[in-house]
């Protein structure tokens, strides 16, 4: 069936793209709905296209989680069909460009091995740096380090793929000038659908995506951007694609009270989901039929190609293991192992109910392979190094081993790749209290507290200035994801209450994953309150689409007692954020200061925010005091830092010593491949100097555009633009100088920014006096001034420097600002620039 755009844009379409294999854990699912996909990917099936793709997300890997993530393996699996995918490669560069700048997509995707396969990373490389020079085509590019950002906001007016693009696909525009990253990914596939479409009008070619334990989904809160929501509307808005889902319970996709959280549910779309529907999408699997479990048995074990496992065992197996390959599976292993010794097991031993199978298979093993087998059931996932980490006397060559066993799924495409099948991994916890050595309920907590340990370690080593030497930034923020989810679910099962968690998610949010945290799902039943509540004020500080007033007022009603809990430091952290961004300092500054005396990465923020507080009341005073007060933990911590320093001394006319800070900020930024601080820092420094060597001012500024260019910095670059205005107006060439800033404003408007730390008013103001135009300039310090009455004025500095310049004192005290000299030595330094620009007067 063809799917043309007009088809595709109409929301109200009913949908029978999606596939449901339902049932109890260990039936099978998941090796049917693989063995589906094989079949069609080997043409297998009659009728089936010679090329087909397929793509599986299984979300028992906690890192797919991240809608990300999900997205990225679609699109890599998709790759094997074709070339080109232009609509979806140029959108994904620049959301890329949005959601991480300064990291390369392609460079990324290149090293990468959280997207799948290494030969589809690769391939999805080539296609997107291909799609994105096509974007380039004739319009002079000249260096490799092009931003889609800017060339979408300038040339690309002119570019033909553009055009193409925009003519034949009307949602492909919206979704390119969303500037929020995390609502641009969630249509994205309506861009990788289209572009598979006009592959699939060249030649026949099928597209299937398999998402696997969709149960670790459905048990997440039902909210619009939520993840089960970002799924189906993926599945909606790719109807040419079709999708195996397996899951223990049925999809609700259809349901009135499910849907609500979806943006694309209902039973109008998804008919089939229905019990009613005469062509239903959901099957339930009931588990193996008795000879095909016989069969299972006959093949598994063999001995010169004959079963090696007779009849009547075999019978009694599949008698007791009700159709479960999982069962079945365990059975072959555990007679397998008798086979190795030598011995002949009693039919006894095979044939009885889930629990006394486990029970049998764990006496079996030696005790340390029962410790092993007793860690790598504590958690969701595993690997080598977290089991060491568990079982620190564990010897490697017995964990390397211990991997090797079948009952170990492993998938080197997700991290950690090792996991045990969930109702195994259940079953070895409840059967362990019936074995002689098995682990007490205490020590259970002690191993999983080190597990827990180890996993924070990993993910706060994000702040270090050493990460791991073999993971991409990308990756590493990635996986941080995983090892969050693989502590909170671990604390959650086991009852334990690691302080450490909020601080990792701290980092999640610092990291930008917001949709993972606004996804958590309520722990309430059988959890302890307190873990409870940290996932209630983790949602809580992730919904930025929620009024911040109401989301402060909500996270104060979460938690029954802050300062009692093991969280009180990222309790009040986050409620000082949502304060602060509300306006109400006072509160701010109260959260803040509880938590900023700790030396972790919570109090290090804690303590820049306390200063940015001072900052915006411009109490310089107070910001130089509290950034001199402490050692910084990271080296970007540091640069923020010395930045922040660098804008006390602008605001102060200190214009040699900002200048001198920005320098040094630049230096270090370079020294730490860190290129968005040394966009910020390229452009500060120009700011700085424009008051006072104008000349050196339009040397900096066209690096400082080309690095702010080059990270799509849209706000640097106006920054740019008025630094070069200001360093014109000072050589008297005023044309260039009311070009620039007109292109200055006009920027600031377009992207709604109107709390910069240098109004680009103030530097109107002191232009329109140079150029005769006191009255206009009156009028806008008069509108300063008023911005500046209120309870809690931001930057009130200017409203007192722009009285000032136009000689209206009575607008605004001078010497009520906490500047960092005198109040009249201050004033002698603002009104230099003054005197310098007005006509006959010296510098």
């Amino acid at each position: 069936m063809e799917w043309p755009t007009t088809e595709v844009m109409n929301f109200q379409r009913p949908a029978h793209n999606v596939m449901v294999l339902s049932g109890e854990g260990g039936i099978g699912k998941s090796t049917l709905i693989r063995h589906l996909a094989g079949l069609a990917q080997n043409r297998d099936l009659d009728g089936m296209p010679e090329d087909c793709a397929v793509a599986v997300i299984d979300f028992a890997d906690l890192s797919s989680q991240s809608f990300e993530t999900v997205m990225l393996r679609v699109r890599a699996a998709l790759g094997r069909l074709g070339k080109p995918w232009p609509a979806f490669d140029i959108a994904l560069s620049a959301y890329w460009e949005r959601k991480h700048p300064g990291e390369s997509l392609v460079r990324f995707l290149d090293r990468s091995s959280s997207i799948g396969a290494v030969a589809d990373s690769l391939r999805l490389s080539e296609q997107v740096a291909s799609s994105v020079d096509g974007l380039f085509a004739g319009l002079g590019a000249v260096s490799v380090a092009y931003r889609v950002l800017d060339v979408v906001g300038t040339s690309a007016r002119q570019s033909v793929t553009l055009k193409r693009l925009r003519r034949g696909l009307p949602a492909f525009d919206p979704i390119l000038r969303e500037a929020d990253p995390d609502k641009m990914l969630g249509y994205l596939p309506i861009l990788l659908g289209a572009d598979l479409e006009r592959i699939r009008q060249r030649r026949p070619v099928l597209a299937l995506c398999v998402l696997d334990t969709f149960e670790n989904v459905q048990s997440l809160p039902s909210e619009r951007g939520g993840l089960e929501d970002l799924v189906a509307r993926m599945a909606y808005l790719m109807p040419n694609v079709f999708f195996l889902v397996g899951s223990r319970r049925p999809l609700q996709w259809h349901d009135p009270v499910r849907s609500v959280g979806l943006t694309y549910g209902g039973a109008r779309r998804w008919p089939g989901m229905a019990d009613t529907d005469d062509q239903p999408d959901q099957f339930p699997v009931d588990g193996l039929e008795s000879q095909d479990a016989d069969r299972f048995l006959r093949e598994r074990l063999t001995v010169d190609d004959a079963p090696a496992i007779g009849r009547p065992l075999r019978e009694r197996i599949v008698a007791g293991s009700g159709g479960s390959p999982l069962y079945l599976e365990l059975s072959a292993g555990l007679f397998e192992r008798y086979m190795v010794r030598g011995e002949t097991p009693a039919p006894e031993v095979f044939g009885e109910p889930f629990p006394e199978l486990v029970l049998r298979m764990m006496r079996d093993l030696s005790p340390e392979d029962r410790d092993l087998l007793r860690a790598a059931a504590l958690l969701e996932a595993f690997d080598d190094r977290l089991l060491a980490a568990i079982l620190p006397e564990a010897r490697g060559r017995r964990i390397e081993d211990f991997l090797t066993r079948r009952f170990v799924r492993y998938d080197p495409t997700v991290w950690p790749p090792c996991r045990l099948h969930g109702n195994f991994r259940r079953g070895v916890t409840a059967c362990d209290a019936h074995t002689l050595d098995g682990w007490t309920v205490r020590e259970r907590q002690a191993r999983v507290s080190q597990a827990i340990e180890y996993l924070t370690g990993f993910t706060l080593s994000i702040w270090s200035d050493d990460s791991p030497a073999d993971l991409s930034p990308a990756d590493h923020s990635r996986r941080t994801v995983a090892a969050f989810l693989l502590a909170l679910y671990g604390a959650a099962e086991h009852g334990v209450l690691p302080p450490s968690l909020g601080q990792m998610a701290y980092t999640l949010r610092y990291l930008g994953h917001w949709q993972v945290l606004a996804s958590l799902p309520e722990l309430t039943e059988g959890t302890s309150p307190v873990l409870a509540e940290l996932t209630a004020v983790a949602r809580l500080s992730a919904q930025a689409g929620q009024e911040a007033t109401q989301r402060y007022a909500a996270m104060r009603a979460a938690v029954e007692d802050i300062d009692a809990s093991p969280y009180a430091d990222y309790f009040h952290f986050a409620l000082g954020d949502l304060a602060q961004f509300t306006g109400a300092l006072p509160d701010s500054d109260r959260h803040f200061t509880v938590v900023a005396e700790a030396r972790t990465p919570i109090g290090v923020a804690a303590r820049f925010d306390l200063a940015g507080n001072a900052f915006r009341r411009s109490r310089y005073t107070d910001v130089v005091k509290r950034i001199e007060g402490w050692s910084a933990a990271t080296r970007l911590q540091s640069i923020g830092a010395q930045d922040l320093l660098g804008h006390v001394h602008l605001h102060n006319a200190r214009f040699p010593e900002a200048a001198e800070l920005f320098t040094e900020v630049l230096a270090q930024a370079r020294q730490a491949d860190a290129p968005l601080w040394a966009a910020r820092a390229a452009r500060h420094l120009a700011l700085a100097s424009m008051w006072f060597a104008p000349d050196r001012t339009l040397q900096i500024v066209p690096e400082a555009r080309e690095l702010n260019q080059s990270l799509g910095e849209v706000v640097g670059l106006a920054q740019c633009d008025m630094a070069a205005s200001m360093a014109h107006a000072m050589r008297g060439e005023w044309d260039s100088a009311e070009y620039l800033l007109g292109a200055a404003r006009r920027t600031f408007e377009t992207v709604g920014a109107t709390a910069e730390l240098l109004p680009i008013d103030v530097v109107e103001v002191i232009q329109l006096i140079a150029r005769g135009r006191d009255e206009q300039a009156r009028d806008l310090t008069r509108r300063l001034a008023e911005a500046a009455s209120v309870e809690e004025p931001f930057l009130p500095a200017w409203a007192a420097v722009t009285a000032l310049w136009t000689e209206q004192p009575e607008l605004y005290d001078f010497t009520g600002i906490g500047w960092l000299d005198l109040p009249g030595t201050t004033q002698e330094r603002w009104l230099r620039p003054l005197r310098r620009l007005r006509p006959g007067d010296e510098a």
